[in-house]
């Protein structure tokens, strides 16, 4: 049975938001286990400052994660293409190149990032916004409190592996490659599916910065035609970031993007590569056989 690009999305809406429900029910059973009064993710952040919490709240958020990103898009994949599973997740060989080549575009675009952020930065939002986005910063920052190299490991794979692969899952693997079947439009779906993905954050300053990484996230599954390409780089994006926070000891930014004024000069030349290296990208992606998303 052929299903409408509607009834997949309405689907694909509906297993994401039983999958926060339920993770949302696991912390709350565990935090009324614990004798724990949460009645809002402010509180369960709070709770990373103790101590004697702090472990336990990393591995329900992870679980959280884990149900949300990962489980509740395999039970949609289950749903529509059981009997295709393999070849619809498109796990597939690229060339070893893209390893090397994608990290370096996404962090030559760092200057540009940064400099976008300081300039949204000064933008007067409404409260509720910018209540938002320093609620949001205030959680990573709470996330990312490490002590020890245990801390670091669990917060790599807290932070860098499992939304590497769960949140390219959902993103790429699944909203990216519905848009391109529903259009067929390999471009207009990696620039929609990078504009969810940034807005998934809920984020203001980051917005354009994480629109920008799934950008660039896309075209990493577009033109290697493998979903392990992006997850992998993903991954190793948010790894990089957490490393920087533990080795600076905390004095970067906990979204591993600047906001202070970037040199214009950085931004043109930093620029300037990551055009020169999605172009080399691009015409090395002629050389190998097309795959379709």
């Amino acid at each position: 049975m052929k299903y409408s690009f509607l009834t997949k999305f309405l689907a694909l809406s509906a297993v994401v938001t039983a999958g926060i429900l339920v993770g949302n029910l696991i912390i709350a059973g565990i935090a009324l286990l614990f004798g724990v009064n949460i009645v809002s993710e402010k509180e369960i952040f709070e709770l990373l400052k103790d101590p004697g919490y702090a472990p336990f709240i990393k591995i329900f958020i992870g679980l959280n994660h884990f149900i949300t990103f990962i489980i509740s898009p395999l039970i949609f994949v289950w749903i529509f293409y059981r009997n295709k599973v393999k070849d619809y997740l498109s796990l597939n060989y690229f060339q070893p190149a893209y390893i090397l080549l994608f990290p370096l575009a996404l962090f030559s675009l760092y200057p540009l990032m940064g400099y976008v952020s300081f300039f949204v930065d000064k933008i007067d939002f409404p409260d509720f916004l910018d209540k938002m986005d320093k609620e949001s910063l205030a959680a990573m920052s709470s996330l990312l409190t490490m002590d020890t190299p245990a801390d670091l490991i669990f917060n790599l794979i807290l932070i860098g592996i499992i939304p590497g692969i769960g949140e390219e899952l959902l993103f790429r693997g699944i909203i990216q490659k519905e848009i391109f079947i529903r259009w067929n439009r390999p471009h207009l779906a990696i620039w929609i599916t990078a504009v969810i993905f940034s807005a998934f954050h809920f984020q203001v300053t980051g917005f354009l910065p994480k629109m920008m990484i799934g950008v660039i996230l896309g075209y990493a599954y577009y033109y290697s035609g493998s979903l392990i390409l992006p997850m992998v780089v993903h991954a190793l994006n948010n790894s990089v970031a957490t490393l920087a926070y533990f080795f600076s000891g905390g004095n970067v930014d906990p979204e591993s993007v600047p906001t202070e004024n970037v040199p214009f000069s950085a931004v043109i030349f930093s620029t300037m590569i990551f055009g020169w290296l999605m172009y080399y990208i691009k015409s090395l992606s002629y050389k190998i056989p097309a795959n379709d998303e």
